[in-house]
């Protein structure tokens, strides 16, 4: 294949959005490929305290690695709406509607077990975890009730005039879930288990993380893809 057309001015969410399998890349590079999909990689990469020079090259070459794998094919750049709006709900919402109470309990008896010695980690944990359990319950509620019918209208060919001012209001939103999401992986020291605990403190840090990385792409396929497609066609319309 040829040579993957990154350069510094290059935004993130374009990397993000067309090759879907380096975004383990990009975690690994510290660079946030969700809500701040919006920054070339020349800011992105200062944001991450690496020449802009390196990110694009370890970028070229794990496109150039991935190529020809199903993941690489950025099939839901293309896909239709209906289908990655149906994806997301079933893939990424059933996901998220199941974890965040078997977590929430984790979360209670972890610090039941384990508060006397790490309570001023783990209240301050459980706070952030409460706060953002609430707010992704009701972001899902509005985007399967309010803004994804919208975008199934406008398919239909029914405009909706109020449908951009709903999509600013799920972007703000993530913004708010990736910095509870920051200061979760701060508190714990990016998820460093204490010495000495059970088992159940594990497998509550690991499973904070699998959270947090699905979310990561569910939100990419939102802000990077759904978004500004489900635009252009309320623009078009």
């Amino acid at each position: 294949m040829a040579e993957p057309d990154l350069t510094p001015e290059t935004k993130v969410s374009e990397v993000a959005a067309h090759y879907p399998a380096v975004l383990r890349t990009l975690e690994a590079l510290g660079i946030d490929y969700c809500c701040g999909g919006n920054r070339t990689l020349a800011e992105a990469s200062q944001s991450a305290g690496m020449p802009v020079e390196r990110v694009v090259a370890v970028l070229k070459a794990a496109i150039t690695q991935a190529a020809g794998t199903p993941e690489s094919e950025g099939r839901w750049v293309h896909a239709p709406l209906d289908e990655l709006m149906q994806h997301i709900v079933q893939t990424h919402h059933v996901y998220t509607r199941a974890e965040l109470p078997r977590l929430q309990e984790m979360l209670a008896l972890v610090n039941q077990v384990h508060g006397e010695k790490y309570g001023d980690l783990l209240m301050p944990l459980q706070e952030k975890f409460l706060l953002l359990k609430e707010e992704l319950e009701a972001h899902l509620r509005k985007e399967e009730e309010v803004i994804f019918p919208a975008i199934a209208a406008l398919l239909a060919g029914r405009t909706n005039g109020s449908i951009a001012q709903g999509i600013e209001e799920l972007e703000s939103e993530h913004d708010g879930a990736g910095d509870l999401l920051k200061a979760m992986r701060q508190i714990t020291d990016d998820y460093q288990v204490p010495e000495g605990v059970c088992a159940t403190y594990e497998a509550l840090y690991r499973g904070l993380q699998e959270l947090e990385a699905d979310l990561h792409r569910h939100i990419h396929l939102e802000n990077n893809v759904l978004f500004p497609r489900a635009l252009e066609l309320r623009r078009a319309a």
